[in-house]
């Protein structure tokens, strides 16, 4: 297994993931995000999305030519402060393995290795909003539930 950031050929894969994600989710959580949804015309959208938006690094985890597993990563810059060293902090979302990758410990792997590159870059915490399935992963994983973080919802998804 090799881990490294994507690369643009790997948009349609990265846009196959996200459907497949969203099928699951639809299936085990009552949501309807394919609803009406015509997966062509998707998949052109999101690969066009991450073409013009450049706020997340794609993390992967390759087998060969087959992304196995992916999560996206938003660093948020800090304002500095005296005495502060930290540069980011980053939101990870997005996270996905395939069916047929899953209990392997890529998913895990592909953490470990999104953990050293961002320490390597002064990142202070990685943030997620997990759900309910994922805690316990999360926890596996080096992830408290101890911060203040209040959220203000906005939109209604």
């Amino acid at each position: 297994m090799k881990f490294r950031e994507a690369q643009a050929q790997d948009y349609p894969q990265l846009a196959e993931m996200k459907w497949l994600h969203c099928q699951e989710d639809d299936a085990d959580y009552g949501e309807s995000n394919l609803a009406n949804v015509e997966q062509t015309a998707f998949y052109e959208a999101f690969e066009a999305f991450l073409q013009k938006n450049d706020t997340y690094r794609i993390y992967c985890a390759c087998d060969g030519d087959v992304i196995a597993s992916a999560m996206f990563a938003a660093l948020i810059p800090k304002v500095p402060k005296p005495n502060g060293t930290a540069k980011y902090i980053a939101y990870l979302t997005n996270v996905y393995t395939r069916m047929e990758y899953r209990n392997q410990k890529i998913g895990t792997a592909l953490l470990t290795f999104i953990q050293q590159q961002l320490t390597e870059e002064k990142c202070e915490l990685i943030f997620v909003w997990p759900s309910e399935r994922s805690v316990p992963w999360y926890e596996r994983n080096g992830f408290l539930q101890e911060n203040e973080m209040m959220e203000c919802p906005l939109v209604q998804e």
